[in-house]
């Protein structure tokens, strides 16, 4: 049975010293797997990803978003064919 992330949103920090970047990303892209923990995984990459570019947009002269932090703010991950 495969699953499918829902309306997600993750909450992405950068741990630079001193900087105050904290953004919510919005995954708008269709995520699927095999299993939650894939779904997860694939989504947290792509949150990571928006808001590097997001940091870097910003903060891209001073420095590089440093060990981000990805958390799942809301969303739900349900098993395909369910509505």
């Amino acid at each position: 049975m495969g699953y499918k992330l829902e309306k997600g949103v993750y909450t992405v920090r950068c741990h630079h010293p001193g900087c105050p970047f904290h953004a919510d990303v919005n995954i708008e892209v269709n995520i699927m797997g095999e299993t939650v923990q894939d779904v997860e995984e694939e989504a947290k990459k792509v949150a990571r990803d928006k808001g590097n570019t997001m940091h870097d947009a910003v903060y891209g002269t001073s420095h590089k978003l440093e060990k981000p932090l990805v958390q799942k703010s809301s969303g739900q991950i349900r098993p395909l064919g369910s509505s």
